[in-house]
């Protein structure tokens, strides 16, 4: 593609997020990469792996406990995206901590840890003793507080839908984080996102992410009843792209704090559209479980052309 003259920024260049320097400006979303590490022996023709050009990899979100997710079906794909129940399935924690983080640094993954609980001093007990065990990890870059899974029955989409919710989740991870980047992720499925983000940075937010999933639902015509056994799901892909960019907007400049924009981004036409509304930084979700470099080469794409 030609990128349009305002574009001069090399989204592959390191930049500043609160207390972190990131190595780029392009990451993949919770959720869709897994923990980041499945796919470090992949190169295409010109010897890019899935990781080249990344600023970052959120990584599947992790809960206190491991959980087993939703009953089966958990994803289905429509012609503008996809809807999914996956419910948290992760390894938990403890293995998180033990296992899965210490092979993303030996690899050099530029990460952030996305982490969901049901309470605010679970967030501070947990980001404390991530912080604690990854002190020395060069690439652990920050925390992505998963305020918005609408997924989970214990807390769900209703857990970070209050302001003052937000602000002591956030609180009470950004007293344990004080040299990495402390990102909250708000939901869409609410009447005020501003007052979300607004309430998240003045409890020390470095940024905000947005958005996670609109909840939605669909149906089987052979039964006639909702595909997913929980009827519900987290819809997402290129169908809520322009929701997405009018929940950034609104919060860049309604609350006046830096946005890592989420949702619908395919093409590094998408992406441009999100940085053009002041958003430092994007996303890539449903696109990349279908095709692990495609951050990777919507990375490659936004690099300005020089000389």
């Amino acid at each position: 593609m030609t990128l349009p003259a305002w574009w001069t920024i090399d989204p592959t260049e390191p930049f500043v997020l609160g207390p972190r320097t990131f190595p780029g400006r392009i990451w993949t979303a919770s959720g869709c990469f897994g923990y980041g590490l499945a796919v470090h022996d992949l190169a295409n023709g010109d010897g890019r792996t899935p990781y080249t050009g990344l600023g970052a990899v959120v990584t599947k979100t992790v809960t206190p406990a491991p959980r087993t997710g939703n009953p089966m079906p958990r994803l289905v794909e429509l012609p503008t995206g996809a809807i999914n129940s996956i419910g948290l399935e992760n390894v938990g924690f403890e293995a998180f901590l033990a296992e899965t983080l210490p092979a993303l640094e030996a690899l050099g993954v530029p990460v952030v840890a996305s982490l969901a609980a049901t309470r605010p001093e679970e967030f501070g007990t947990m980001v404390a003793r991530l912080a604690q065990s990854a002190a020395g990890f060069r690439h652990w870059h920050g925390v992505e507080l998963n305020l918005s899974c609408p997924n989970v029955a214990e807390g769900g989409h209703d857990f970070g839908a209050r302001p003052e919710t937000v602000a002591a989740c956030v609180a009470a991870a950004r007293s344990h984080l004080p040299d990495r980047a402390l990102l909250a992720k708000l939901t869409p499925n609410t009447a005020d996102i501003v007052g979300l983000a607004r309430a998240a940075a003045g409890a020390g937010a470095d940024a905000i992410a947005a958005i996670n999933t609109v909840v939605g639902l669909d149906v089987d015509l052979r039964t006639g009843r909702p595909i997913l056994p929980r009827r519900f799901g987290g819809y997402s892909g290129p169908g809520v792209l322009p929701i997405a960019l009018a929940k950034v907007d609104q919060i860049v400049r309604e609350a006046g704090v830096p946005v890592v924009g989420v949702g619908g981004i395919a093409t590094a036409e998408d992406a441009l559209k999100f940085f053009a509304l002041g958003a430092v930084a994007v996303q890539v979700g449903t696109a990349q479980m279908r095709d692990p470099f495609a951050a990777g080469d919507l990375a490659a794409a936004l690099r300005p052309r020089r000389g």
